[in-house]
């Protein structure tokens, strides 16, 4: 079943981008969302049996949040490092690695790696790592997956990105209940829930942003003017639904986390020494990209607002990694890391204090899995064909 839905107004390409992007949330029914050449209609496929009344509603209430709105600002960017490699772009960079062995598919957006992968990822985080501690005194340390859904609430993050939120829950505590689903999953290889009822309310989910458990860490605290700066690896959950692909968009992947707590100075001259620290490593590993202004992608509702404050106050930057292009003649680059100010937002949420003020805080986060396509997008899979100091970071 297909249909087409006029706009109101012509859109630029970005819009489209982003409504195409997040029609994924629409509908359970929604095939695909797809905005015309002339960028005037969407046309819309629905799931088979499914006749058109039934989602129409949802995708014309979704396009006129979305146009309403938008509110585009230009980016500006604030460093560009063009490659002097030579070499061509690798193509089909996920698949190559499955076929080298080094990656293991085993879900939708949840991966394993060995071989090279691994031990390229492991040594991009240990050499970040090195440097938070050198440059910064970070002080590691380890939060779990798990995170309370009320702290998701008090971090802003359920009224942003419900979308994205993996939840975990259990069986009630009852006995029959329990037996019942333990007897519906004997011999059985396929998951069953007999009963829904079984399923408890859930109030834990799995992480969807590294940073969250240290603020809450600090609940209370006084932080002196000299200011914390905390680092760790973490593993965090996004769920993408059909945005799910390759390493751009796993549901679960590794970020090197950087945390700055201390008055606004702090973090401001915190923030601008570690973007001096990352163009010198992006320089020496000779990856194409750039810094540049950005927003985090909110739930449409909310979205226009929450984005036109993030570009005008240009508290969010992101390094984007060029990566290979889905169409020839192309070019193509993901978000490797972001770089965010909160200003004394999670000061005030989580009473910590600096100066007898509520603390600002920063945080940054690198994509492991997103460098490591990069890497191997840009300058292939011999390691001898790698720049040298790259060479020497990874294998010493």
């Amino acid at each position: 079943m297909q249909f087409q839905v006029k706009l109101s107004r012509m859109i630029d390409r970005d819009l489209a981008l982003e409504i195409e992007k997040e029609a994924a949330y629409v509908s359970p029914y929604l095939c695909q969302l797809k905005v015309t050449t002339e960028r005037t209609a969407v046309d819309v496929k629905v799931s088979e049996g499914i006749v058109e009344h039934e989602v129409r509603g949802k995708v014309e209430r979704y396009l006129e949040t979305m146009l309403a709105k938008f509110r585009k600002i230009d980016e500006k960017v604030y460093f560009r490092h063009q490659r002097q490699d030579n070499q061509p772009f690798a193509t089909d960079v996920y698949n190559e690695l499955k076929q080298r062995g080094w990656l293991f598919e085993l879900g939708p957006g949840h991966i394993g790696l060995t071989g090279l992968a691994l031990i390229l990822m492991r040594k991009i985080d240990e050499t970040f790592a090195k440097l938070y501690y050198e440059h910064f005194g970070a002080i590691e340390c380890i939060y779990p997956a798990l995170i309370r859904a009320d702290l998701l609430s008090k971090c802003g993050y359920l009224e942003s990105h419900p979308n994205t939120v993996s939840l975990v829950t259990h069986l009630i505590n009852d006995f029959d209940v329990i037996e019942e689903f333990r007897q519906a999953n004997v011999e059985d290889q396929k998951f069953r829930i007999p009963n829904k009822e079984a399923i408890a309310t859930p109030h834990i989910c799995l992480n969807p942003a590294a940073c969250f458990p240290c603020y809450q860490s600090f609940r209370g605290q006084d932080i002196e003017k000299e200011g914390r700066v905390l680092t760790w690896l973490g593993r965090v959950f996004r769920y993408e639904s059909t945005n799910i692909t390759g390493l751009d968009r796993l549901w679960e992947f590794n970020v090197r986390e950087l945390v700055f707590i201390g008055n606004d100075e702090f973090v401001t001259t915190s923030r601008q020494k570690f973007i001096q620290l990352i163009e010198k490593k992006l320089n020496q590993w000779d990856l194409e990209c750039q810094i540049e202004t950005a927003t985090d992608v909110f739930f449409a509702t909310v979205s226009g607002a929450k984005t036109f404050w993030q570009q005008s106050l240009e508290v969010k930057y992101e390094i984007r990694l060029a990566v290979e292009p889905e169409k020839k003649d192309e070019t193509r680059s993901i978000a490797g890391g972001s770089i965010n100010m909160h200003n004394n937002f999670f000061g005030n949420r989580f009473n910590i204090s600096c100066d007898g003020q509520p603390a600002f805080t920063g945080c940054v986060g690198l994509g492991l899995e997103r460098w490591l396509l990069a890497i191997f997008t840009q300058h292939g899979f011999e390691p001898e064909n790698w720049p040298a100091l790259l060479q020497s970071d990874v294998f010493g």
